[in-house]
């Protein structure tokens, strides 16, 4: 039976406030390894350049390519080559390079704090029979065995590595493992629930950033997940229209899933379309009781804070269970 509640952070035992970090050579943003810099901006509130309080609670780092033109995220394969074993090594690999993403996350965390980590996994798309050698064996992934196989390879390798970075660990909190498709489909049902599995008995959670109506979203919990966010597909100029957003929420609240608020740059998305979130965020209360997770497509938090102050305290006023709405939106003419 249904609570009809959102997944709140304190439920699944986590900091609030998680935002997605493409990194690789080709994503939307030109961020291929994120700085110290580049992250003061999303770890940190910032007023004339100089960081007054904290900002996001968690950094979610999801690989997009490997090599150029190499796609790991699975939304991008059909418009290169296919990710190989090398791609998702270079993945893993950027992660724990110096100065850079994690080490750059730990470096801004203030003593005292810490902030917790998630990583999405590289998705083993069905079209790739020429992977490359896991344990020996040649992976084809039309084979589940083979696609599992690589998974948890890789999760493994980046679980030893994390617990060999002892300094990492002083100043951020590895929370687990993101699942990289929206939707989940007959093909990857049993996959994903030998893949949650296996990310249990290693004593980290799962999440799935799912979108609204996509295939599956019912049923996250028999997929294995700790935990499900919602994406309500409205962007403004094309798309679904900001009803999504309040709709979203009905089904949010009844399979007790977090919410996801999307800022994004280019032709997708219409001016103010951030307020449209926010403001729901408010009346439909996600802003108070429910996990949520950011997304920037097409910009950084820099270009914000640079660029869109307005936009960067609101954003920091939401975080901090502040913000009263603002008027005109679509959503909200008056």
């Amino acid at each position: 039976m249904s609570t009809n509640e959102f997944m709140s952070a304190e439920k699944l035992g986590v900091q609030n406030h998680l935002c997605l970090l493409p990194y690789g050579e080709d994503t939307d943003n030109g961020i291929t390894n994120w700085t110290a810099e580049d992250l003061i901006p999303y770890q940190s509130y910032l007023v004339n350049g100089a960081p007054i309080d904290s900002m996001f609670g968690g950094l979610i780092f999801n690989p997009i390519s490997g090599r150029k033109n190499h796609f790991i995220y699975p939304m991008y394969t059909d418009f290169g080559t296919l990710s190989e074993k090398d791609d998702w090594k270079l993945a893993l690999k950027r992660l724990f390079m110096d100065k850079v993403n994690l080490e750059a996350a730990a470096s801004n965390t203030a003593d005292g704090k810490k902030t917790d980590i998630w990583v999405a996994i590289p998705y083993p798309i069905l079209t790739q029979t020429n992977f490359g050698k896991v344990e020996g064996e040649k992976i084809n992934f039309k084979r589940e065995e083979h696609r599992i196989l690589a998974m948890t390879w890789w999760m493994d390798k980046f679980l030893s590595k994390w617990k060999k970075s002892k300094r990492l660990d002083e100043k951020l909190t590895f929370r687990g493992f993101v699942w990289p498709r929206a939707s989940i489909d007959s093909r990857d049902e049993s996959l994903v629930q030998k893949v949650t599995a296996f990310i249990r008995q290693k004593g980290y959670l799962s999440l799935w950033l799912q979108q609204y109506g996509s295939t599956g979203c019912v049923e996250w919990k028999e997929f294995g997940f700790d935990a499900a966010c919602t994406h309500p597909n409205f962007y403004g100029k094309t798309g679904p229209d900001y009803t999504w957003i309040p709709n979203s929420t009905v089904y949010a609240k009844y399979f007790q899933t977090g919410m996801q608020i999307s800022f994004g740059k280019g032709l997708l998305f219409k001016e103010n379309h951030l307020l449209d979130y926010l403001n729901y965020g408010v009346f439909n209360d996600y802003m108070n009781n429910s996990l949520l997770v950011f997304d920037f497509p097409n910009q950084t938090m820099r270009d914000i804070y640079q660029n869109h102050p307005n936009e960067y305290v609101y954003l920091y006023s939401f975080i901090k269970k502040a913000y009263t709405p603002i008027y005109p939106t679509a959503a909200f003419p008056s």
